[in-house]
């Protein structure tokens, strides 16, 4: 069994943009810039004013995502289309780290900056979150049937983290999340595996409806 270290990092202020997502590190987004505040915050991405932001994960359709403390990615600019009409854009960002916040602070629009800012904790111990061995046949079910249907992913090999496991087998925003918030391995790897399974059987009942036999 592997055993962790705890790096206790500072605390450093960004600017935060609340989301019904929960990016993972190596994943990109496609985002659609509107409201203008996020307007100017992707101004200041794409002149290098701020380096980098906080997607945090927070919506109304996962009451747990208000929680303390509430979880995210931190993203860097990748690309950025010019300014519309009323200054809407489309910009795709990519996942570079995991953070935790205890509190978004939302500013006035009238303010400087108009968009929200955190305290936020970086954090590393991703980079060290293997898959489980419990998990390994029903990713390997996984695997087999989105290699069959052309996905190219497959051909990068097995997965080798945890994080990698969920953005390749299309984890949601809620099951990430209910990953992320497990307070020990233990837990975080139960959570994991069931999800997992859970994907494996649907891929195995769409296999059988395919050739003819109808699970009950």
């Amino acid at each position: 069994m592997c055993s962790f270290i705890t790096v206790q990092l500072p605390l450093t202020s960004i600017p935060l943009f609340p989301l019904g997502l929960l990016p993972l590190p190596g994943e990109r987004l496609a985002l659609h810039i509107f409201e203008p505040r996020y307007q100017r915050l992707f101004h200041a991405l794409e002149h290098n004013e701020v380096e980098e932001i906080g997607i945090a994960y927070h919506t109304p359709s996962n009451p747990h995502s208000f929680d303390a403390p509430i979880y995210g990615g931190i993203v860097r600019l990748v690309f950025a289309t010019e300014p519309g009409r009323t200054g809407e854009r489309d910009a795709v960002v990519q996942c570079v780290n995991l953070f935790t916040t205890t509190e978004i602070h939302s500013s006035n629009p009238n303010n400087e900056p108009p968009y929200p800012m955190g305290h936020v904790e970086r954090v590393q111990a991703w980079k060290n979150w293997g898959v489980p061995n419990g998990a390994i046949p029903h990713i390997e079910t996984l695997a087999e049937y989105w290699k069959s249907q052309g996905s190219k992913a497959e051909v990068e090999g097995p997965v080798k983290t945890l994080t990698e496991a969920m953005v390749r087998y299309d984890f949601n925003p809620i099951e990430r999340h209910e990953v992320l918030r497990c307070k020990s391995e233990e837990k975080r790897h139960a959570r994991f595996i069931e999800t997992v399974q859970f994907k494996a059987l649907i891929v195995q009942q769409m296999q059988l409806k395919s050739k003819g036999q109808f699970p009950n």
